[in-house]
């Protein structure tokens, strides 16, 4: 059944695709250039930390940056965690959520945004990119190499020819990224390939205060797209041993389940840990000293700097 549902998953897609190589229908262009941060699979490879850093990286060159992502399955404030996340770091006037991101870009490039960053853009068909960026996971680089629903992959493989730039990311911190970038390299062989990891800097309160140095067991509670990077996170940290909860991917917290999960902590005398991403979808009158967010940092491996003149169109000096 699974292998069925993938056979026509793929055979949709080729007509999607052969409609926009024909001219059949054409992406919408904004007055403005548009970057996409984006995967080829199912899941977490860290799309929201790059985005964020590219998007500081903008702001520090003085570039009128703009951040739209897809509003999806909001929360009880009808706003989504990306959302959520991005204002938290950027404030609310730089970031453009709704429901079509190709909308999103329309409004921050006639609001005078020079430059807008598409959160999860790669198979966003419907709007022009001058540049898309392309994430690989270091741990599962083609998903199981099938497509959905039997797999974790949203478009085949050779899809990364459309890419300018590939990054394999989540990098452990002493792992050679070279056979990775020349295996994606045989996909888009056009394509600068870059490698990077998350940097774990270390652990913070819910009210965004300094947390006590990792240390001990955890209960790591996670509804994101790649569960088990938040635990290795929580165990770069220092936490362990560890306990992987999860729920699915952009789960909002109920009360009792926040209270249900902070009684396992406290029954193994252990940390909560969270990662940003499930902080905003945390319920705030669940408060604990035991309950941490891990903090990630972006840190490049590889062609970090080749891939920001790309994004922002500098010369190499």
């Amino acid at each position: 059944m699974l292998d069925a549902g993938a056979r026509l998953y793929g055979a949709g897609w080729e007509i999607r695709r052969r409609a926009y190589a024909r001219g059949l229908r054409r992406p919408r262009a904004v007055p403005a250039r548009v970057v996409s941060v984006g995967n080829l699979t199912v899941g977490g490879t860290g799309k929201t930390t790059l985005t964020l850093e590219l998007a500081r990286r903008a702001r520090e060159r003085g570039v009128n940056v703009a951040v739209v992502c897809r509003r999806y399955h909001p929360g009880p404030e009808g706003s989504g965690d990306e959302e959520r996340l991005y204002r938290r770091s950027l404030g609310t006037e730089p970031v453009y959520a709704g429901r079509s991101k190709r909308e999103g870009a329309a409004r921050a490039a006639a609001e005078g945004r020079s430059l807008v960053l598409v959160d999860d853009g790669f198979s966003h068909w419907t709007l022009a990119r001058d540049l898309d960026l392309v994430l690989l996971d270091a741990r599962d680089l083609w998903g199981s190499g099938r497509l959905l629903p039997a797999g974790r992959l949203r478009e085949p493989r050779r899809a990364l020819q459309r890419a300018g730039v590939v990054v394999v990311s989540r990098l452990g911190p002493e792992e050679d990224a070279r056979p990775l970038m020349e295996e994606a390299r045989r996909y888009a062989p056009a394509a600068l390939i870059a490698a990077a990891r998350h940097r774990v800097e270390g652990v913070r309160r819910l009210d965004g205060g300094p947390a006590p140095a990792a240390a001990g067991p955890a209960v790591v509670v996670t509804g994101t797209g790649n569960p088990r990077a938040v635990e290795t996170s929580a165990r770069e940290a220092g936490f362990g041993p560890t306990e992987l909860v999860t729920y699915r991917d952009h789960h909002w917290f109920a009360r009792a389940e926040a209270e249900r999960e902070l009684g396992r902590a406290r029954r193994r005398n252990a940390a909560l840990v969270l990662s940003a991403k499930d902080a905003v979808r945390w319920p705030g009158e669940v408060a604990d000293a035991r309950i941490v967010i891990v903090e990630i940092a972006w840190q490049w491996v590889s062609e970090g700097e080749a891939v920001e003149r790309a994004v922002f169109r500098e010369e190499e000096g």
